[in-house]
């Protein structure tokens, strides 16, 4: 009996060395399928570079939840990526599920939105927050503008400012992320910026803004009233009371300075808010704090851009089937808008309502909250006009037609000759106006109708698509983020009568 125990002993401690074993071979796994992004792997000491980001985004994307895939390639040939993630083992295949489109870098010297994106995909490869994508799913374009990364430019290699080319679409980057738009038709889209603190505009009225973070909402009035209600009265306050939990200083998103005005930035419709906001997208942009260099204080930096976004997903989560139910309800508006009011100007004025941001005294250093005065927080119409049917462009201007194509608006050519009866325009001046700071074109025009025969090979343009509001804006002569803002285009008002033409 005694010579049966002792020979089981061995047995026994070979089982549980066997089994400490296993244990510490899953330990090892478990701890391998943990990723690590590039700037935390670097304790926040320097901001990933291109080559390092693209080994990052080779790794994440073998894995369960994430598909990373090429996008486009700058005009120096990198790579824009984009990362898919979902809890389906193909992304788009749930049509229940909330869209949403985050994307990073326009600016090239603007990285914290990059690396937030870089740990946020960390963290979705490693298999976290799977509860919120129980709802959602998730589109990632960690770095928008990798020429104007490496150069530590604002601009493209090219001299092309990302975030003022969402109408023209002439830069790869910007024409590649709005096909990824309309291939998935995103409900949330958001836009990472920086903005600086350190500013003389601001420094000489003795105090500096401070917020980690600032939201920034739809300000175009031709986007839906419903989506900036959402915005502004629900999605902004939970993200905010999510922040100040977080111990971070969040708040809306303003431009100018205390001896101008104040106002929340610009409601041009070539920006990647505005572009995407027009077409029924719940949009916005989030601008996080910029110091001296590119690495100061970039932990915090990074980390509450993150915090924010990781908030921005849960309330859409928790709320997707309200987010869904809005959008679909706006986009289907549009299709059906011919008849209404489509505005043309506008400008920010003061209204009613007050905004307290969190600021530091540079004389004490004592932070506080300043009253923002003057503070021009609303966007008022200037002048609008009606949605026509249709709009025809003659074959000569075929160049208005390629950039209508470029944003996915349907254009059809005109079959067999046919005369009607159309509203023209003729222009009457052409002044220079300051619009949100800036000098630019201000046209004014009449309109009468005429008989007009267009041949095969003219286009029309139905407006019943849901790029109307768009449509309009593009090309009406008196839009102020029209056409005929942009030099490439100034010829179209040399002739005397403008060679778009409406359908009453």
């Amino acid at each position: 009996m005694a010579g049966a125990l002792h020979s089981q002993i061995p047995h026994r401690t070979f089982l549980m060395r066997l089994f400490c074993f296993v244990l510490v071979l899953l330990a090892v796994a478990g701890a391998q399928d943990r990723f690590v992004a590039p700037v935390e792997r670097s304790g926040y000491t320097r901001v990933t570079s291109y080559d390092t980001l693209q080994t990052f985004l080779k790794d994440v994307g073998s894995t369960a939840f994430v598909l990373v895939e090429p996008l486009t390639k700058s005009r120096k040939g990198r790579t824009l990526s984009v990362a898919k993630v979902s809890l389906s083992k193909t992304f788009g295949q749930d049509p229940g599920k909330l869209r949403i489109l985050l994307f990073a870098q326009q600016h090239g010297d603007e990285h914290t939105g990059k690396e937030a994106l870089s740990m946020l995909l960390a963290k979705f490869a490693s298999g976290d927050f799977k509860d919120v994508l129980q709802n959602l799913e998730v589109l990632i374009v960690p770095q928008m503008n990798p020429d104007g990364g490496e150069l530590y430019q604002r601009r493209t290699s090219d001299s092309i400012d990302l975030n003022r080319n969402h109408l023209l679409l002439t830069s790869p980057e910007t024409r590649a992320l709005h096909d990824l738009f309309y291939q998935w038709m995103p409900q949330v889209t958001l836009d990472l910026h920086e903005y600086g603190t350190l500013s003389r505009s601001w420094s000489d009225s003795g105090f500096i803004r401070i917020a980690d973070a600032q939201l920034g909402m739809l300000t175009n009035v031709n986007t839906s009233p419903e989506i900036r209600d959402l915005q502004h009265n629900k999605m902004f306050p939970y993200i905010a009371g999510y922040m100040q939990g977080q111990g971070y200083f969040y708040n809306e998103y303003i431009v100018g300075s205390p001896g101008d005005r104040v106002r929340h930035s610009t409601t041009e419709i070539n920006d990647g808010r505005q572009s995407f906001g027009v077409l029924g997208t719940v949009s916005f942009i989030q601008e996080g704090i910029k110091w001296r260099t590119r690495e100061d204080r970039l932990q915090r930096r990074v980390e509450s851009h993150l915090t924010a976004i990781q908030a921005l997903l849960e309330y859409c989560s928790r709320r997707a089937r309200e987010i869904v139910q809005t959008v679909q309800k706006e986009r289907a508006r549009l299709v059906a808008l011919a008849g209404q009011p489509v505005a043309l100007r506008m400008d920010h004025a003061q209204g009613k309502g007050e905004l307290r941001i969190p600021v530091r005294m540079l004389k004490t250093e004592r932070d506080t909250t300043w009253l923002v005065k003057p503070y021009f927080g609303e966007v008022k119409l200037q002048k609008s006009t009606l949605l026509p049917e249709k709009y025809f462009v003659e074959r000569k201007d075929s160049a208005i037609v390629e950039l209508l194509r470029r944003h996915h608006i349907n254009v059809e050519e005109v079959s067999r000759e046919t005369e009607m009866t159309v509203s023209a325009f003729f222009t009457d001046s052409i002044t220079r106006a300051n619009i949100e700071e800036e000098t630019q074109p201000l046209v004014s025009v009449s309109c009468r109708q005429i008989k007009k025969t267009f041949k095969p090979g003219d286009f029309m343009i139905s407006t019943r698509q849901p790029q109307s509001l768009l449509t309009a804006i593009i090309l009406e002569p008196e839009s102020m983020w029209g056409l005929t803002k942009y030099e490439q285009f100034a010829y179209l008002l040399k002739r005397g009568q403008y060679p778009v033409f409406r359908l009453p």
